[in-house]
C-alpha cells in the first residue's frame, strides 16, 4: 500500500465506495476541485498495481480559538489569539479494505505528514478532526485524539504526535 497525493489523470475515484454516503461522494466529485481552489490537499491510498482508490485523507490548515483547546495547553498561547492546527477533514477507506488496517494507515500518514509539515514548514500546534458520526470518535479516541467538548471536534497535540516519530 503507498499513499500519493490525488491525480485525477491517473487515480481511479468512481470506483471508491465506503460505508459514509458524504465520503464516497467527496472523492468523487468534490476532491479535485477542493484541491485546485487550494482549500484542501487530498492523500489517496493505491494498493497493488491498479489506481483505484482504497482509502484517502484530506489535509487543510485551520486556527481554532484558544478557549476551545485543552486546559493543559492553553498557557502555552498568548492572549487572544486564534491557535494554528491541521484539520484532518477528511479520512475514509473503500468497503473491501474492511478489517485490513487501512484506516490505521491512513491515520498514521496524515499524522507524520502533519508532524513534519508543523516542524520544517508551518506551524501548527496540534491534528484537530471534525467526527462525522460515533463510529469515528471512537477510531480517534483509539489513538489519542481529546474531545473538544465546546465544539464537538477531537485534538491530538503535535507533541504527543512527535513521540511517534521522533
Amino acid at each position: 500500500m503507498k499513499i500519493f497525493l490525488l491525480d485525477t489523470k491517473i487515480h481511479i475515484r468512481n470506483k471508491f465506495s465506503c460505508e459514509e454516503e458524504s465520503l464516497t461522494e467527496y472523492i468523487q466529485t468534490q476532491a479535485s476541485q477542493d484541491m485546485k481552489k487550494n482549500l484542501a490537499a487530498c492523500f489517496v491510498l493505491i494498493d497493488g498495481n491498479e489506481n483505484s482508490i482504497k482509502g484517502y485523507y484530506t489535509l487543510a490548515s485551520n486556527s481554532i480559538n484558544k478557549d476551545e483547546i485543552p486546559i493543559e495547553y492553553k498557557s502555552k498561547v498568548p492572549k487572544n489569539y486564534n491557535v494554528p492546527v491541521t484539520l484532518l477533514g477528511r479520512l475514509a477507506r473503500d468497503i473491501t479494505m474492511k478489517g485490513k488496517s487501512a484506516g490505521e494507515f491512513l491515520l498514521i500518514d496524515a499524522l507524520e505528514r502533519s508532524y513534519r509539515i508543523s516542524k520544517n514548514a508551518i506551524g501548527s500546534m496540534a491534528v484537530v478532526v471534525d467526527p462525522i458520526n460515533e463510529n469515528a470518535i471512537s477510531f480517534y479516541k483509539k489513538y489519542g485524539f481529546i474531545i473538544l467538548p465546546d465544539s464537538g471536534k477531537m485534538f491530538l497535540s503535535m507533541k504527543t504526535i512527535s513521540k511517534l516519530f521522533e
